[in-house]
């Protein structure tokens, strides 16, 4: 390694050499801001002779040779004050008068005389870039929306609109000095992925994206570079786009590792999945590019099958990102290993859409889901042998428990009768509406297009107290915002506060099929709410089916002593006594709920000190757990945190369940019951 201070001008001016821009780097993107910044900062040197110089930045780089060449600089950080500095160059050479001087700036830092056509541009962008620069130097077009044109642009106005002259400017360029890196190449303690890790970490600020695709090009030659990147990342960008890839990554690790990696440490999991499995780069770019095109399908769902589509799309407006990890298995499991047929592939999603759909009707919390969709692969894998992929999903999800729960019919019924639906996630009525209206009528409703009504209105109006009667105020509270009372509409709102009789004149003429059946109704009421209600639930079971053999998932399990139940089961241990507590496959004996509660809250912080004692903090253990004993009723410390003990059994049940899903345990925590 070689380091020290150098001009700026003096590092680019070897005869004969080129700044190379790695395809792996990403491209210019120096903002307004920025640029602003980098030329004041020479202007202020341009307008005050006694400053002597200014440091511009580090630049690290490895340099190699080629034939009748001088040097090739593979530039590894600082590429975008180099690219700005030729940019500024450019815009001085078209705005200073003397033919000399410009002469002089387009023999020293822009060409080389004598050498092959791809040497003779000093600067040799990433691509895109490249092709911008060569048409704003050798054309004078800097017309495109890119950031080299628009910067160049920019500072060819800052120089006209400069107190100094373009001749000073280029003199105050000349006093800019850098700090230089020379890596050698092959030196393995100062191998460039290192370095560039390093830099980053201090500020660099690149994304998950560019410190993946750096780690997997980086260390290659640099025709290999050009080969992964144009026929492999490139084509990953064009399906995902940067900002998605981090999230694909993480997806991609979860589905071949089965564990999800923290939202932060995608980059140091990938690194590694790859040394740990051997990849090559090729390698793993070429799984890369085939799930990218599973996961862009994923996210803009374009299939061919109508009704793939439709349940792709589903998924994407319930946001529900937790499946697709499994999903990326099963788009590879369909398309290429071939392995499960189309009526299967629809089949498996529809029962993941049932689902999802049962758990955000009854406000069941997503965050148990992340652990469902990323073992759902291999518990399909395990059973592959004896049961097919679609038995295995359908197995696997109605045995779910506790927070994983497959809601059972009696719960999505109270949900759909009574619960403020609209009001909770006014997107999911939406939804709910929309996919009955397609089962029904056979049209595809544009969602974003039509919007939410409440045929009674959010407001009560006179003429709305008189259709109501006598508990007017008391049933609007209760029924206006539950799902019988809306519908879909095209219209804006115009007809929101109408009577019942006015509303039914548009009703009828509505090319959406659930709303025109709202005429068959002669007055709009309580019980006409619950009656619509009950047609909407039943609609919604044909929409979101559970096997009839396995209706009654959910119900409370009769307790049998001796028997170790995950403490995710759905007990009622009113009168019940309990004899042991397993976690992690070790034995706690207990002989009471408050000694089963102190025993597992110490297992906890033995295991987490620090979690454990973030615990008073969330919202749903606050009339557990508290810092002080003043808000409990009959408490006992347990390493510095108040415990309330005051509780029955049910609650001291539910409570362990909670904390073993806040610690994401589902699979560790079994308690045996004496009845």
């Amino acid at each position: 390694m070689d380091a020290g201070t150098i001009r700026l001008l003096e590092f680019l001016y070897p005869p004969k050499s080129v700044f190379r821009i790695p395809v792996y780097q990403r491209k210019y993107e120096w903002t307004e801001e920025q640029v602003n910044k980098y030329f004041h900062d020479i202007e202020n040197i341009a307008l005050n002779a006694e400053i002597e110089g200014h440091f511009l930045g580090t630049v690290v780089f490895v340099k190699s040779s080629f034939p009748n060449m001088g040097s090739d600089y593979i530039i590894i950080d600082g590429q975008q004050r180099i690219t700005t500095t030729f940019l500024l160059l450019q815009a001085l050479y078209n705005s200073i008068d003397s033919e000399n001087t410009k002469s002089d700036i387009k023999e020293t830092y822009f060409e080389n005389r004598n050498v092959d056509e791809e040497f003779k541009y000093k600067l040799i962008s990433v691509e895109d870039d490249r092709k911008d620069f060569l048409e704003l130097l050798i054309h004078d077009k800097y017309d495109r929306p890119s950031k080299i044109h628009m910067n160049y642009k920019r500072l060819i106005y800052l120089i006209q609109h400069s107190k100094a002259t373009s001749e000073q400017l280029l003199n105050a360029l000349e006093k800019i000095r850098i700090v230089y890196i020379e890596l050698e190449q092959g030196m393995r303690e100062e191998n460039p992925q290192v370095i560039f890790e390093s830099l980053n970490s201090t500020g660099l600020s690149l994304t998950e994206s560019d410190l993946i695709r750096n780690f997997l090009l980086m260390n290659e030659k640099p025709s290999v570079q050009e080969h992964l990147y144009k026929n492999y990342w490139l084509l990953i960008e064009e399906f995902l786009t940067n900002s998605k890839i981090p999230d694909f990554i993480r997806d991609y690790l979860t589905m071949k590792t089965d564990n999800i990696p923290n939202k932060n440490k995608v980059y140091q999991n990938f690194k590694y999945y790859t040394h740990k499995n051997n990849l090559s780069s090729e390698e793993i770019l070429r799984d890369l590019l085939k799930f990218s095109g599973y996961y862009a399908e994923m996210l803009n769902p374009k299939s061919d099958n109508k009704i793939i589509q439709n349940h792709l799309m589903i998924i994407v407006q319930l946001k529900s990102t937790v499946t697709y990890p499994y999903l990326l298995r099963l788009f590879d499991k369909y398309y290429v290993e071939k392995q499960i047929s189309t009526e299967q592939f629809i089949n498996i999603l529809k029962i993941i859409n049932s689902y999802l759909i049962r758990r955000a009707i009854v406000n069941f919390p997503t965050n148990a889901l992340n652990k469902v969709f990323s073992s759902l692969g291999k518990e399909a894998n395990k059973k592959k042998d004896t049961q097919s992929e679609e038995g295995s999903v359908v197995a696997y999800l109605l045995s779910r428990t506790g927070s994983a729960l497959f809601p059972r019919n009696e719960k999505l019924k109270d949900s759909v009768l009574n619960e403020d639906m609209y009001n909770r996630n006014h997107r999911l009525v939406k939804l709910i509406l929309s996919q009955i209206e397609i089962q029904t009528h056979k049209e595809i409703v544009d969602f974003e297009e039509v919007s939410i009504e409440h045929i009674l209105p959010a407001t009560l109006t006179p003429s709305w107290r008189v259709e109501l009667g006598d508990n007017a105020i008391d049933d609007h509270k209760l029924y206006k915002d539950v799902l019988g009372n809306l519908t879909l509409t095209n219209y804006n709102g115009e007809m929101s506060n109408r009577s019942f009789s006015d509303k039914i004149s548009y009703y009828k003429n509505s090319n959406i099929k659930i709303t025109r059946e709202l005429c068959d109704y002669d007055t709009w009421n309580k019980d006409s709410i619950h009656n619509r209600g009950l047609k909407l639930y039943r609609q919604i079971i044909d929409l979101c089916p559970i096997p009839e053999e396995k209706d009654n998932v959910g119900t409370v399990k009769e307790v049998k002593s001796d028997t170790y139940y995950s403490v995710f089961e759905l007990l009622s241990v009113t009168g019940k006594k309990p004899k042991a507590l397993m976690i992690d496959d070790k034995e706690f004996v207990v002989n009471s709920w408050k000694d089963t509660l102190i025993t597992y809250l110490k297992w906890l912080a033995d295991f987490d000190i620090e979690q454990y004692l973030e615990l008073p903090k969330q919202k749903s253990f606050q009339k557990l757990l508290s810092y002080t004993d003043e808000v409990l009723r009959k408490s006992e410390n347990v390493l510095s945190i108040y415990v309330e003990t005051n509780l029955s059994a049910q609650s001291i049940y539910n409570y362990i369940s909670s904390l073993t899903e806040f610690y994401d345990m589902e699979d560790d925590v079994f308690i045996r019951i004496d009845v």
